[in-house]
């Protein structure tokens, strides 16, 4: 059989890479809109040669594809992070695995990097800095050839969030609420307000710079502050969490007044919220080891295990 070609990608891959990520990466399927919406409306996709995306293929089959990514649109009170670089998807037709597909893929997203003069990669991401985002990182599980891939070519595991859920249906919300209420009654938990959104903006870029803000300014966007909540001390915002659906996060409470009950009061009333809107679970994909104790305290138990790596150029 012949070599793989790498090259960039053109439209007529379309149908055929979602065809090749729902074959290869199985826990992880994707329709064809949210495919178009991740990579054509993302503004750090660039079409044409210098997109980023690359496919391998083979007597004109695609086979394999990557995306690497640098920043062209700042992310939110960080700017465009000039130093680092990101590799958000990698996968490989199962069918022709094992033929050095991905190790020529992973070659081409590297070298494509640094000429843009990139000194550290991520795959996928960090918290408040994961362009691209999908996953959070390998899945050590399911994908454990390209966990290999990955730290057979330098990559070493930075750290291992996991994902969790629990049912909703049985959520015993006014007992979690009272524990919550037992300390701390000084802080409201509400609704966030349009009277508040500059506010609440400002919170946002001190508290939390990067990606939380520009997910926060999506949900504004969409007019969706219902699913917004804030924690006020006084009149002072201190906390906050957002969801859509039965998708919980992102979620935080300022630096110097964690541990005090805070974020569970605001998980319990987003529970509550998710409950009332006929949600029957709720879910994030995005834990590292604090965060996980902490949803473990609410029955929610891990569901898949992630490795984010790192490597630099």
């Amino acid at each position: 059989m012949s070599a793989a070609t790498i090259r960039t990608f053109v439209s007529g891959d379309l149908k055929p890479v979602v065809a090749l990520w729902n074959s290869a990466l199985r826990r992880d399927p994707i329709s064809m809109g949210r495919f178009t919406s991740w990579l054509f409306g993302d503004p750090d996709y660039w079409p044409g040669d210098d997109s980023g995306f690359f496919v391998a293929t083979q007597e004109r089959t695609v086979v394999g594809f990557l995306r690497a990514i640098i920043r062209r649109w700042p992310n939110d009170r960080v700017g465009l992070e000039p130093e680092r670089g990101w590799i958000p998807a990698l996968a490989v037709d199962p069918g022709h695995q094992r033929q050095s597909i991905g190790t020529a893929l992973l070659q081409r997203g590297l070298a494509y990097l640094q000429a843009l003069g990139r000194r550290h990669v991520w795959v996928c991401g960090n918290s408040g800095s994961a362009p691209g985002y999908v996953f959070p990182g390998v899945d050590q599980d399911a994908y454990a050839g390209g966990l290999a891939l990955f730290r057979k070519h330098g990559f070493v595991i930075d750290h291992e969030p996991v994902s969790m859920s629990r049912a909703v249906v049985d959520f015993d919300v006014e007992h979690f609420h009272r524990a919550a209420w037992k300390t701390r009654q000084d802080i409201r938990v509400l609704s966030l307000g349009t009277d508040r959104v500059q506010e609440f903006l400002n919170f946002m870029a001190t508290a939390f710079p990067g990606d939380w803000n520009m997910a926060a300014r999506a949900k504004i966007r969409a007019g969706a502050l219902h699913e917004v909540l804030i924690a006020l001390q006084g009149e002072t915002i201190v906390g906050y969490c957002q969801w859509e659906g039965e998708h919980f996060g992102p979620f935080g409470v300022t630096a110097a007044i964690r541990s005090q009950g805070i974020g569970a009061k605001l998980f319990v009333e987003a529970v509550r919220r998710i409950r009332t809107a006929d949600g029957r679970t709720v879910w994030f994909n995005w834990a590292d080891e604090a965060a996980a104790r902490f949803y473990g305290r609410f029955g929610l138990k891990a569901q898949r295990r992630f490795a984010i790596l790192r490597r630099d150029l």
